[in-house]
């Protein structure tokens, strides 16, 4: 063949156009990664059941996405309440009556935990409590966690991974269920409700709408000298949502380990948001010169950088007892003046 032949051309001009293809195909899914990215959601089930060996007195459900309350239900009202109306729509009547439907077909199965916490009790009306709560958590839209506790009369007695696929045994004197925890048939059937109704219920709802307004983290950077004389800084996160964030020190734009650093966890705040504070213990050597905090969240446009004061405050438990003494000493001056001035003016009366 050729060069030049037109069907040389025409062989070049298809490879050209399949790589542009290629191209942009891998350019969307840069943009399509990068706007997903650092999107972490929680979901949580809670199911309580109240009874005596007899009967179930009490059921309740909770679910909640990003500890946001979306639908409950309760036995005595024996209705699912959605707490986000939109929420309704998304779900479908058809889903709700389901989800129901099981509900009301297993309430006399929850009776067998009851039965099982009464097992010893003389007292067949005594009330017992027992609990299920199934917990997952998605990131990037991959299952990064997927849990069940079993907690009886306020202690966990069970709690499985579903990764790994085994029950663990908390409570040494819970021993009497584990071959029925274990069996296919509830092993299956947990996966499936896992999947059905913790992961996939979540994405279905959290890919409509998000439950909240986002927002982006307050951030303060602050260094004191500890009373050993070493340095330490302090970073601290708080009012962001959604959860997922990323906190780690530089020293001059670099990454390193320069001293112990610590973590409080991402905690969550009263008003739904979240808290994290991270720390870095260095020897006192180190001036804590040229280190910055960077704060990665998904509220951020880009990854927040917060210098730490230059000048350390020192913090030495002498100078508390110091303050406090002169206060002391101050109280029982002004005291004694009092006294001798009360104690004068009533001789001269």
């Amino acid at each position: 063949m050729k060069p030049g032949s037109p069907l040389m051309r025409s062989t070049g001009c298809q490879r050209s156009w399949r790589w542009f293809f290629s191209a942009g195909i891998f350019i969307m899914e840069v943009f399509a990664l990068r706007k997903t990215q650092a999107v972490h959601h929680r979901h949580e089930l809670q199911f309580t059941t109240v009874g005596t060996i007899h009967s179930v007195l009490e059921l309740s459900a909770i679910s909640l996405i990003d500890d946001v309350e979306v639908v409950s239900y309760n036995k005595g009202q024996k209705q699912i309440t959605i707490k986000i109306p939109w929420i309704s729509i998304v779900l479908g009547k058809i889903h709700l009556t389901q989800w129901y439907n099981l509900l009301v077909k297993y309430e006399k199965d929850f009776l067998w935990p009851i039965q099982f916490l009464a097992r010893h009790d003389i007292n067949h009306d005594r009330h017992h409590t027992a609990q299920l709560l199934a917990e997952c958590e998605v990131d990037n839209d991959i299952t990064v966690k997927s849990h069940i506790h079993l907690i009886w009369n306020g202690e966990e007695s069970y709690r499985i991974d579903e990764e790994v696929g085994h029950w663990e045994n908390i409570n040494p004197e819970a021993k009497e269920y584990p071959y029925i925890l274990q069996s296919p048939l509830w092993t299956n059937l947990t996966k499936y409700y896992m999947k059905v109704y913790c992961v996939d219920l979540m994405r279905k709802i959290i890919g409509y709408s998000s439950l909240r307004d986002n927002v982006a983290p307050e951030v303060a950077v602050s260094q004191h000298v500890s009373p050993e004389g070493s340095i330490i800084l302090s970073c601290i996160a708080t009012g962001f949502y959604p959860r997922s964030i990323i906190m780690h020190w530089e020293k001059n734009g670099k990454l390193g380990i320069w001293g112990n650093e610590s973590s409080s966890g991402t905690l969550p705040n009263m008003d739904s948001t979240f808290y994290l504070k991270v720390t870095l213990e260095l020897s006192p050597e180190d001036s804590g010169a040229g280190y910055t905090c960077v704060v990665e969240h998904s509220e951020l446009k880009s990854p927040g950088i917060y210098s730490v004061p230059s000048k350390p405050t020192i913090n030495k438990p002498w100078i508390l007892a110091l303050g406090i003494m002169l206060a002391v000493i101050l109280l029982l001056s002004c005291a004694g003046v009092f006294i001798k001035w009360k104690m004068r003016k009533t001789v001269r009366m």
